[in-house]
């Protein structure tokens, strides 16, 4: 998730889903002007948790399959060695689908 997904998502939520589906958190959004390392603190996307380096590499697999680029300055990993961790962590992406419903991957 980044700054440039925020504003396609705040378009879907204002003008697709019927106001009383809306995710609380989709008003903190609207107004959202901080830094993207704050998203996940917002939406309330794994505040505390805990997870092996491969659930986290996983995550990043998320990103790689939607088409994001990792950067080596960020990470110490490729996105193929993302894209494994995530076949052998399909739990990351369920959890991801039932918090994003409307993400395509």
């Amino acid at each position: 998730m980044n700054l440039k997904n925020t504003y396609p998502l705040i378009f879907l939520f204002e003008n697709v889903l019927p106001f009383h589906d809306l995710p609380d958190y989709i008003f903190d959004l609207i107004d959202f002007k901080g830094e993207v390392t704050e998203l996940r603190r917002l939406i309330g996307l794994f505040p505390s948790w805990e997870c092996t380096k491969a659930q986290d590499r996983a995550v990043y697999g998320l990103a790689v399959k939607r088409g994001e680029k990792l950067s080596q300055d960020d990470v110490s990993f490729n996105e193929e060695q993302a894209l494994e961790a995530l076949k052998k962590h399909p739990e990351i992406e369920k959890l991801f689908r039932e918090t994003f419903p409307f993400i395509d991957l």
